[in-house]
């Protein structure tokens, strides 16, 4: 058993030899350990040369050495720089189980889990909010307060994140933009892009409605949906009475009985009420098929024209005609059908 007394001693030494090293350092000077190994005094470490020893015992001390070479951002640890530089790559090796939504870091997915077992023990205290992250709570109550970490000298918009202010000038005061590589569609933000990037990807609806089993790429959508079942829909068409779930979904309605359509087709002038009916014309310019039938592999401008083709593989029919009871792929059919009757 080795002697405590020459455990202590040999702690102070260490601490001494540390100690002078850290102001040696922090001075610019060489500390010399003499000839032969280059061993660090704190974890007995050998280095090659003094140079390599001085690089090694910075990671003791709280002097910040390790370089981002895309943002210049400084850590104090090659392993805190390795795990930063995950944010500068579309690398998400982390990946759910239930969903197949993928992340960067092992801390983000179990966070991302405990929206399936339904855990939200983070609550906001101003208006009821809650989340399963104490970190989304805490930039929850920032967009109540108004408490905005960086604010754009240009236009005077506040943002909560250097993230946020980074991509806002760059997006939108120096023309930088993120562009779908599937359909050509450019974000000046490369979250709207993130977000966007989902309606590509069948698998990433994730949020299923309990009701009626219509699945969502985003959470907030599928609230708004729940409200149709709930009878929440608190946004009234005040023309026809209809119920919308969001006030983007009423604005766009109201259109069909203004007839305003004002969003053109730069290529042929046509106009339309909307800017997704807009984007899904233009494909028929560019001859972009970004929906793939997963089962045949036929190529689709729009999504809702994909979903009709998959009612052949499936056998869906879900318009019925009252009258006879034969059921049809879309209602245009059974229109036409209905005219038979009569």
């Amino acid at each position: 058993m080795p002697d405590s007394t020459a455990i202590k001693q040999e702690d102070i030494t260490n601490s001494d030899i540390l100690i002078q090293s850290v102001r040696s350092l922090a001075s610019g000077d060489t500390f010399q350990f003499g000839s032969g190994d280059f061993p660090c005094s704190v974890c007995r470490e050998i280095c090659e040369n003094q140079y390599a020893l001085e690089i090694h015992m910075k990671q003791h001390t709280s002097l910040k050495e390790f370089h981002c070479t895309v943002c210049q951002k400084v850590y104090p640890k090659m392993y805190s720089l390795k795990k930063h530089m995950v944010t500068h790559t579309s690398e998400r090796p982390y990946q759910c189980d239930l969903c197949n939504v993928k992340c960067k870091r092992r801390q983000a997915l179990v966070a991302h889990k405990k929206c399936h077992e339904g855990v939200k023990s983070h609550t906001c205290d101003i208006c009821g909010y809650a989340s399963g992250s104490a970190r989304n709570l805490k930039r929850h109550r920032q967009r109540h307060l108004k408490e905005y970490s960086f604010k754009c000298e240009l236009c005077g918009k506040g943002f909560y994140s250097k993230t946020e202010y980074q991509e806002h000038m760059g997006g939108y005061h120096l023309g930088e933009k993120h562009k779908c590589e599937t359909c050509g569609k450019e974000f000046p933000e490369k979250r709207g892009l993130v977000r966007h990037k989902k309606i590509h990807d069948p698998e990433s609806k994730c949020f299923a409605c309990e009701t009626c089993g219509k699945r969502f790429y985003l959470r907030h959508k599928l609230f708004n949906h729940m409200r149709s079942h709930s009878g929440e829909a608190s946004y009234i068409c005040d023309v026809c009475g209809k119920a919308l779930s969001s006030g983007a979904s009423l604005k766009a309605h109201q259109r069909t009985h203004t007839g305003e359509k004002p969003f053109m087709c730069t290529i042929c002038a046509k106009p339309f009420s909307s800017s997704q009916c807009l984007n899904d014309h233009k494909r028929t310019h560019t001859g972009v098929k970004p929906y793939t039938c997963k089962d045949c592999g036929a190529g689709f401008t729009q999504c809702t024209t994909l979903s009709v083709h998959m009612r052949y593989h499936t056998g869906e029919r879900p318009y019925k005609c009252d009258l006879c009871g034969k059921a049809f792929i879309t209602r245009a059919l059974l229109n036409t059908h209905i005219k038979n009757h009569d």
